[in-house]
Order: C-alpha cells, then sequence, then structure tokens
C-alpha cells in the first residue's frame, strides 16, 4: 500500500469518486471541495468518458473501490489521461456510528479523500502480469473443484453406510477404480453415483492441463531464471516458485521485508495500550493461498535445512509447535524476496 501523493495537487485539479456497480456507477465530481456534480450514469466506459470530457482542460484524478470490477476501468482511464486510484476498501477511514451508507455518499466520501490525500492505493500490475497471474489462479479454482466433488463422494458413501479408506490430495488410481467397480445394487443410484466419478475425473484432468500450461509459463524467459533461483530453496516447487512470483509481482516494490510479511499477512498483530503490549496471531490480511504454501515449504525446509530445524525448536520451546511452523514460514519468504533481490540461489545450514 501506499499513501496518495497530493503534493502535485494544482487548484485545477478535479477529483472524481465513482461507487461501481454492475449496472450503473454513482459519479461524484469535486473542485476545491465544491461539489460540480453528483448522479447515477449507466456502468460502462462510453458515459463515464462523456462525463469527464466536460471537465477535460483541468487535471482529472479519479478513485474506486477494488472489488469485482477488477482494473480494466483503471486501465481506461489511464489510456484517456487521468490519474487513477483504485483503493482497498478494507482501509478506508470510516465514521464511528455513523450507519447510514448509500451510493451517493460513498462516491461522495471517495472524492472527499481524494482531494484530501487520505486514501491507500492497491498495487495494479500491468495487463500481462494480470494474463498471467489468472493462471496460477484458475489452477487453484480447479483444484478447490474438485476438491469439493471429493467431498460429495465421500459424503454419499457415508450416506449408505459404505467405508473405502480415504487420504488427503488427489486419489490414487487404484481407489478411484475402486469407486468405478462399486455397486449399489439400484441402476438408477449406480448411474447417479457414476457422473459424480465423471464430475471428478473431468476436473482431474483440467488440473493436468492447466498444470502442464503454468509450467510452460514458468519456462518462459520471463520466469526462467527466477524459477531456478526459487526451486533452490528447500520445498519450493514450480508452482510454489510460480504462486510467489504471479501473486507479488515486482518484488523491488517491497523495499523492507517487513513491508512484504505483511503484505502477505505474516506479520504478528498487536495489541497496546499504555504500559500493557500483547504480540497476538498473525494478521492474516493478503495472500492467503500463498501463506499456506508458505506453510507447506516450512515443513520441508525444517526437515531438511538444520539452520531452519534450529529456529523452529527454538521458538518451539518458548511458543510452540503453530508459531514456530509460521516464523519458519515468514522467514522463507523473507529469503525467496532476498534471492531475487540478490541473484544467489538457497544455500542449506545457513539459515540460522
Amino acid at each position: 500500500m501506499r499513501n496518495y501523493n497530493r503534493n502535485s495537487r494544482k487548484d485545477s485539479e478535479i477529483f472524481v469518486g465513482i461507487d461501481v456497480h454492475r449496472r450503473f456507477w454513482h459519479v461524484t465530481v469535486l473542485h476545491l471541495g465544491v461539489e460540480l456534480f453528483s448522479g447515477n450514469i449507466p456502468g460502462n466506459w462510453e458515459s463515464l468518458r462523456q462525463l469527464l470530457t466536460r471537465y477535460r482542460k483541468a487535471r482529472i484524478s479519479v478513485v474506486y473501490e477494488a472489488g469485482f470490477s477488477g482494473f480494466w476501468l483503471y486501465d481506461r482511464l489511464v489510456e484517456w489521461g487521468a490519474e487513477c486510484l483504485v483503493t482497498p476498501p478494507s482501509l478506508l477511514p470510516s465514521e464511528y456510528g455513523n450507519r447510514v451508507k448509500t451510493d451517493r455518499r460513498d462516491s461522495r466520501k471517495l472524492a472527499y479523500l481524494l482531494w484530501k490525500g487520505m486514501l491507500k492505493a492497491v498495487w495494479v500490475p500491468d495487463k500481462q502480469s494480470r494474463y498471467h497471474r489468472q493462471v496460477i489462479r484458475r489452477r487453484r479454482q480447479l483444484v478447490q473443484d474438485r476438491i469439493r466433488i471429493q467431498h460429495r463422494i465421500k459424503s454419499e458413501l457415508y450416506c449408505y453406510g459404505i467405508d473405502l479408506d480415504t487420504s488427503q490430495g488427489p486419489w490414487s488410481r487404484v481407489y478411484v477404480s475402486n469407486l468405478w467397480r462399486l455397486r449399489f445394487g439400484d441402476r438408477w443410484m449406480d448411474e447417479s453415483f457414476q457422473r459424480l466419478l465423471e464430475e471428478y475425473e473431468f476436473l482431474s484432468e483440467q488440473v493436468r492441463r492447466q498444470t502442464r500450461l503454468l509450467k510452460e509459463l514458468a519456462a518462459t524467459d520471463r520466469y526462467r531464471d527466477q524459477v531456478a533461483l526459487l526451486c533452490s530453496a528447500c520445498g519450493i516447487g514450480v508452482i510454489t516458485a510460480m504462486e510467489y512470483l504471479l501473486e507479488l509481482g515486482d518484488i523491488g516494490r517491497f523495499r523492507q521485508g517487513e513491508k512484504l510479511a505483511a503484505y502477505v499477512g505474516l506479520t504478528p498483530s498487536q495489541y497496546s495500550s499504555g504500559e500493557r503490549v500483547r504480540m497476538g496471531r498473525i494478521t492474516g490480511i493478503g495472500k492467503s493461498h500463498l501463506r499456506g504454501s508458505l506453510v507447506e515449504v516450512a515443513w520441508v525446509a525444517i526437515r531438511k535445512d538444520p539452520g531452519m530445524y534450529e529456529i523452529y525448536q527454538r521458538i518451539k520451546r518458548r511458543a510452540g509447535s503453530k508459531r514456530a511452523i509460521v516464523a519458519v514460514a515468514r522467514r522463507m519468504l523473507l529469503i525467496a524476496r532476498r534471492m531475487l533481490l540478490d541473484g544467489v540461489p538457497y544455500r542449506i545450514g545457513t539459515a540460522a
């Protein structure tokens, strides 16, 4: 996150707040705190462009909230010549006790906060980076869909008193073959159950195809060297390396490791009042899937790297195994950042 730069503001600048919805947008236009326009327009670029053209002689700054609409509106505004900021809803300043929420108030609030320079901005990747990032996210969606089908199959077996031992993760071919041979003694039930198995196998094939696509992307000139660096670390494979690169983007934008840890949600929460200081669990904001991958990496790292194992044991004695493994995951995150910045591969035994 970054504070919006208000030092470059000019008297001729107007500030536009957009409350984005699917079918319509509510737009507020401010100039020196004076409301020039506030109203609904159709939710498309052409309607917004016509509105902003009225103020084309002034410098135009626009803000809208990050959400379902993505960044295509940001692209259009920047190409058109306006400055644009996409702000995270969770970090918007709020008035305590104010229980009135309308589209008009929301767009007016965005425009006012933009004028005052009180907004944070999310990092907006370039178009190609967003397209590449969708490869890892599509794979994740397919894996989650397959897990849901697995749960349905297991629930069906349990409902009819059939006990087949299962393991976590993708099922083995032997286990799937046993499911295909399973019969309930009723044609209608048998064929209905087979629809679930067909869906599971379809999704498994989709996951395999998407994984191949991801590995092809990892082998391109843009990612090949960075993936090789990350894969030198214990527990990091091609998929985890690509998740790191695609979800975080330009690692150089994190000038300090603490900022990266906070972005991923691996920073302890803190509750302080007076002389009392209490550190809580990690904030858990940001990249939840990347955090999960880093914890898996940490379990491998403590088995293969004596330095990481020493860190884990030291923290475990003081704070328990859960906090210890999260601390190792955070250490692996920062080590990966340093590897990419310095271009130096991972060395076992030096973490401590």
